[in-house]
């Protein structure tokens, strides 16, 4: 970074610097959602002439950036190129990352809500559709290499999201019932919800079920279906911590994260409605307006990932190096991990994306997995 006057590091922490109403953490998020997504490298503190400010130094694609930000009413004042220029794959010679082959599975499925890989065999994904719980298999050394194995109708009308559990896969409907299935697609239990509900995740050990409704995070016990609690207020998506504790995210997108006794521990604001919500290698993603958003717990967003014109992102996926995320209906869009920078639409994919998932069907290379709004299911190998 150049230099401005006297100046302070900071951690990037969300403690705010002397005399500022935002903190470090909140000015981050507004440099990455001002220059249209980028990876934080660093927050400074800057005085100058008795003004305090932020420079939040980013990569966006291939170059570095600073970004200035006034640290009492979060006004971008000024993104400026570092004149620094990142290295990529392309700069060798060598291809960009991507996807490759591919397989398609046309289906009578109607409508693909959700699509989530099983927890016992890697090759099996689960798909919420119009009537209940689709069973598709990829297997990429045969001939067909995506099939369906089974489509299991529940009863229920439209399940709206899967969560995949040890020995089966659970699901909540349009109507707010949440059900559990086994392998074989036999009804365990359902249970109705106070109010129809968003999302639905499980716990690592698949013990419990955690389901955002508006009528607060409920968790269910995944044996036999008995609700356990409700609480935390209206709730857009939730997911489980590694500890056990509670992610929730309200509907302006607000985050809080809820320890197991109901205790609140850590809470970070921003204004922006979400669509879903995950765990992966020890941070959160969150989608939704804004594009795709890194979270580490504690902490706050430190990357975010947008489409150009395009100002929602519905699902994403994240991948070897890559990110793919998806506008509703639109097409799906292939970004750098490290830096954010934003490679363009994938082609070859079909239209009218609605779902994506990575799966690992040998257990070693990525697919992507995209459930499309007419019923086709697609996968396509990253490169």
């Amino acid at each position: 970074m150049h230099d401005t006057s006297a100046r302070d590091t900071t951690p990037f922490a969300g403690r705010g610097a002397p005399g500022a109403q935002i903190g470090a953490d909140q000015a981050a998020d507004f440099a990455l959602r001002e220059a249209g997504g980028g990876r934080l490298a660093g927050v400074r503190v800057a005085r100058e002439f008795g003004r305090v400010s932020y420079l939040v130094q980013f990569a966006r694609g291939t170059w570095l950036c600073t970004a200035t930000v006034d640290a009492r009413t979060g006004e971008i004042t000024s993104i400026l190129d570092d004149g620094a220029r990142l290295p990529t794959a392309v700069d060798d010679g060598r291809p960009a990352p991507g996807v490759g082959g591919r397989a398609i599975l046309r289906a009578d499925l109607r409508t693909v809500w959700d699509l989530r890989g099983s927890r016992d065999d890697p090759a099996v994904s689960y798909v919420a559709t119009d009537s209940g719980v689709a069973v598709v298999v990829l297997r990429p050394g045969i001939a067909r290499a995506l099939s369906l194995e089974a489509h299991h109708t529940t009863g229920f009308g439209a399940t709206r999201q899967v969560s995949p559990l040890p020995g089966g896969v659970a699901g909540a409907t349009a109507d707010g019932r949440v059900f559990r299935l086994d392998r074989d697609g036999r009804l365990r239990w359902q249970t109705r919800m106070p109010a129809p509900p968003f999302t639905i995740g499980a716990d690592q050990a698949g013990s419990r079920l955690l389901i955002a409704t508006n009528a607060g995070a409920v968790e269910v016990d995944a044996e036999c279906g008995e609700t356990l609690s409700v609480g935390g207020g209206p709730v857009r998506a939730a997911d489980y911590l590694p500890d056990g504790s509670r992610l929730l995210a309200r509907h302006r997108g607000d985050l809080m994260v809820v320890c197991p006794d109901a205790e609140p521990i850590w809470a970070w604001e921003q204004g922006e409605y979400p669509e879903r919500l995950w765990l992966q290698d020890g941070r959160a993603y969150l989608s939704g307006v804004g594009g795709l958003k890194e979270v580490v717990i504690g902490e706050g967003v430190v990357a975010r990932w947008s489409e150009p014109a395009t100002e929602t992102v519905e699902s994403a996926a994240v991948a070897d190096g890559r990110v793919f995320t998806c506008a509703p209906g639109s097409h799906v869009s292939r970004h750098g991990y490290a830096t954010a920078g934003y490679d363009g639409p994938v082609a070859g994919v079909p239209d009218h994306p609605e779902v994506l998932t990575v799966v690992r069907p040998d257990g070693d290379d990525p697919w992507l997995l995209v459930g499309h709004r007419d019923g086709l299911i697609s996968a396509h190998v990253v490169n």
